[in-house]
């Protein structure tokens, strides 16, 4: 598994969504599903990331909590928050993370998703970043334990440290003139 810890995953998946959604704010104090829809000017149309805006589109009402009709600064921080405490669903993941990940990052993501039942320790249908860093580090251990198999203490030689220059057994810290037999 990629050295990237499950941080790295959420936070690129929540700064891609938070930059689409201040992109589509474009100065106001709300955002609308027209504003998602038409938003104001071409240059906001095109540097809009259109995965995001499926996002937003797909989940808004999720994300207008007091169902007013629009997403405000509020409702957009408390859902990204809740995100990120109560993680992400493997559609989120693959929605929100799959857009512009490349190289590791995409490599971290695959592994998430296709363990992502494993990863999901707490069966809850989704995965934290406690759980996604949990997995890597079980993953980790169990690399090490198969490749540095347990060591049998009884199929060891003893080692006795004696002092070249006059042949007594010394048990100082310098290694200089030591031969081990």
């Amino acid at each position: 598994m990629a050295n990237y810890l499950g941080s790295s995953l959420f936070t690129s998946a929540l700064s891609g969504l938070s930059a689409s959604y201040m992109l589509l704010l474009n100065g106001g104090k709300s955002l609308t599903m027209n504003d998602i829809l038409n938003p104001e000017s071409d240059s906001v149309r095109y540097t809009v990331n259109q995965t995001f805006r499926s996002f937003l589109m797909t989940n808004f009402n999720n994300i207008d909590l007091d169902g007013d009709g629009t997403i405000t600064m509020d409702d957009f921080s408390n859902y990204t928050s809740r995100l990120k405490a109560q993680g992400m669903t493997y559609n989120e993941l693959a929605q929100l993370c799959s857009n512009g990940a490349g190289g590791t990052m995409s490599s971290l993501l695959d592994t998430v998703l296709s363990n992502f039942n494993e990863i999901d320790a707490n069966h809850d249908g989704r995965v934290t970043q406690g759980e996604i860093n949990a997995y890597r580090i079980n993953r980790e251990i169990k690399d090490v334990k198969e490749k540095y198999p347990k060591i049998d203490p009884s199929r060891m030689s003893l080692f006795v440290e004696t002092d070249t220059n006059s042949q007594t057994t010394k048990t100082d810290n310098n290694d200089d003139n030591k031969v081990f037999s």
